[in-house]
């Protein structure tokens, strides 16, 4: 089935529903949020009644976009019934932290799954999957293709999406497509000075600090060619999801040394997260087989166990089984 073809079955499911539920992925980032809030302004001005749904509250550096205000973490909402549920930039239901919730949904509906990562599972019955820049392309690519009038406040949405899977076009995400589609974004109105005012020029003086401790305890492993830094869990009260985000695309953009970043998270309860990125090494293939997912060149994972930092300064994961090491899994 083509994408066209795709594209309309899902413009004409979301015309003929009535009540829709739109779920974007736990922790989210710019561009889950940028793709749900870009279709839940068309819905809304189509007079649907419509929900939208994170697990995690959404940060407020998002505050700009039309529809943010709409989103809410109560799982109540999956007590009611739907004719449409849509889940956003999301390779499964359990990375969108949805998957018990999703069962208790009365009556019949259509899932729609729309997304970008080669690690997509195809769970819904409609799947929009193309591996480009973002989610927020592949809507754009949607409602262009289906002629589907765009407003400042969905462009905003949808150029806040591809500047941040894209680090601001300065990853490998970025392709010819993307940039043409923000050129055209920000034709319709997009007001990429606010994106960039609240995404990227909004650092503070702890928040520097911060990076600054980050970059001291930058480690290069040349057997693995993985650079490596960390965060601890009595640093968390400083460290959001979007922060750990920022600081490793930005690593991955300044250290030319190493083909891989790694940056670890220390969590309450005995849990790890870790964010890498990639140049020729495949980092979502690591990812995968650490119950995480993602890009070639952008992924992550959660695991359970505490983070070691060795004599020279790199850190691992320390398991009850086994130790993880930036780049690699070797069994202890």
């Amino acid at each position: 089935m083509t994408a066209h073809h795709q594209y309309g079955r899902m413009i004409e499911a979301m015309r003929k529903a009535q009540r829709i539920l739109m779920v974007s992925h736990r922790k989210p980032d710019g561009d889950t949020i940028g793709a749900t809030t870009a279709v839940a302004h068309w819905c809304a001005n189509q007079g649907k009644d419509i929900t939208l749904f994170c697990a995690d509250v959404p940060p407020h550096l998002f505050h700009y976009l039309d529809q943010i205000h709409r989103y809410t973490n109560d799982p109540c909402v999956f007590d009611r019934a739907y004719d449409l549920v849509i889940v956003f930039d999301s390779g499964d239901l359990k990375y969108a932290g949805v998957d018990a919730y999703i069962p208790r949904i009365p009556g019949s509906y259509l899932l729609a799954n729309i997304d970008h990562h080669k690690t997509n599972q195809f769970y819904g019955h409609m799947n929009i999957v193309e591996f480009i820049s973002s989610t927020s392309e592949v809507i754009y690519r949607m409602f262009k293709a289906s002629s589907i009038p765009m407003d400042h406040a969905i462009a905003t949405s949808l150029l806040t999406g591809i500047c941040w899977d894209t680090s601001n076009f300065s990853n490998p995400l970025t392709s010819v497509d993307a940039m043409e589609a923000a050129s055209e974004l920000t034709q319709l109105g997009a007001r990429f000075n606010d994106i960039l005012s609240n995404l990227w020029y909004n650092k503070s003086t702890d928040v520097l600090k911060l990076w600054g401790l980050i970059l001291s305890r930058l480690h290069y492993n040349p057997r693995y060619d993985v650079a490596s830094s960390y965060f601890l869990k009595e640093e968390l009260e400083q460290t959001s999801s979007e922060l750990t985000e920022v600081i490793v695309n930005f690593l991955s953009a300044v250290v030319g040394e190493a083909d891989t970043i790694l940056l670890l998270k220390e969590m309450p309860n005995n849990v790890v997260r870790g964010s890498f990125r990639g140049n020729e090494r495949d980092v979502s293939k690591i990812a995968k087989f650490l119950g995480g997912g993602g890009h070639k060149g952008a992924s992550g994972f959660q695991v359970d166990g505490r983070l070691e930092i060795t004599n020279d300064g790199h850190p691992r994961i320390v398991q009850d089984d086994r130790t993880i090491e930036p780049g690699f899994v070797t069994e202890s």
